[in-house]
């Protein structure tokens, strides 16, 4: 007996071990919005004379849809994760299992378009800015356009981007994003023929303007073509990059142009060009293939490009363009009305992508 019962003993210590270690399941970064998230459901929940054990899925239901009622359905799917997470972490309440209260929330989705950030999708665009932007005003803009659209950048990485990050390899750019938001480290290149100007000539211009004094940020505070020692903020210059690229290039309601706008800009200028959804994906540090796609705009030129020119642009009446049997090079196929002519189309795409990375 007294075996027995000793075997079932956990000194405290233990349980405070094992207690640490289950808040740690919880992400490092956004502890302090899980544990809001949770404050919030147990003041809705007391407010209502409702105790820890009442915390079944009818009060889930019932939480979440006073909840809707103030915010959009992005916004429960995220409230849904965080107090799930809390639940289980704290309470070892698992509501995953709860049927109905996920049916209930894909029902929202469902009413729910998403908003997509404004881009600016051509390349012409963005090469326009960095040609006629002076330098003077807009050399700090001009490099976060082409660090943030070469590396599909968020906001939040180009702000606390590290100076020693950013290696001058000569002819190009090595980029370092060690944090990022899914914990998967990524590295891109900067090359010198990147768009319609010398871009690794540009990063160094503002990279030389720096005072000695600067601290570890890459991106300082540009006043009249020079460097301050303070750093900027993720509010001031890097979110507003496209919004301010959009008003000097004179586009209509530029503050709808958001800093989205280059990471999914690099996402889209990279499918057109022939990536597929596995280089992306990479690309950009994204695990899923449905977020990935989500970021991918489908533009008018590659759609006129890809798709249009496939269907819609047929051989000449009477011909087939083919494959030659003895050559790689097409030939063509005459065929004879009145017959009963049996061809098979083959349409071989080849696509080549130099991935310059380390």
């Amino acid at each position: 007996m007294n075996d027995n019962a000793d075997s079932f003993y956990i000194p405290a210590e233990i349980k405070q071990d094992a207690q640490e270690a289950t808040l740690r399941l919880l992400p490092a970064k956004s502890k302090r919005v899980y544990e809001k998230e949770m404050v919030e459901f147990d003041n809705w929940r007391k407010k209502r004379g409702l105790g820890e054990g009442a915390i079944t899925e009818e009060v889930l239901l019932a939480y979440f849809f006073n909840v809707e009622k103030h915010f959009a359905a992005s916004s429960m799917w995220t409230k849904y994760s965080m107090l799930k997470s809390m639940l289980k972490v704290h309470k070892g309440i698992d509501i995953s299992k709860y049927g109905k209260l996920t049916s209930y929330l894909k029902v929202g989705s469902r009413k729910y378009k998403t908003k997509k950030a404004k881009i600016l999708l051509e390349r012409n665009q963005i090469e326009e800015f960095l040609e006629k932007a002076p330098d003077v005003e807009y050399l700090h803009v001009k490099v976060a356009l082409i660090l943030g659209v070469a590396g599909a950048c968020r906001c939040n990485e180009l702000t606390f981007l590290d100076i020693s990050d950013v290696q001058d390899k000569g002819s190009y750019l090595y980029v370092l994003i060690p944090d990022t938001k899914t914990n998967i480290s990524r590295s891109f290149t900067v090359m010198e023929e990147a768009f319609s100007v010398n871009a690794v000539e540009m990063c160094r211009k503002y990279i030389s303007l720096r005072p000695k004094a600067a601290g570890r940020r890459f991106f300082l505070r540009y006043v009249d073509g020079k460097c301050t020692t303070q750093h900027v903020g993720i509010n001031t210059i890097i979110s507003k990059t496209f919004s301010k690229m959009a008003s000097f290039l004179g586009l209509p309601d530029p503050e709808s142009f958001t800093g989205y706008g280059m990471r999914r800009s690099s996402a889209t200028l990279l499918a057109n060009a022939g990536g597929d959804i596995t280089t992306v994906k990479r690309h950009g540090g994204w695990k899923s293939t449905t977020v990935a796609e989500n970021y991918i705009e489908e533009s008018l030129s590659s759609k006129m490009a890809i798709i249009a020119e496939k269907i819609q642009v047929l051989p000449n009446v009477g011909e087939v363009v083919g494959p030659s049997s003895t050559s790689e090079t097409p030939h063509r196929v005459n065929l004879n009305p009145g017959q009963n002519n049996k061809v098979v189309f083959e349409l071989n795409v080849n696509v080549n992508i130099n991935n310059n990375s380390k």
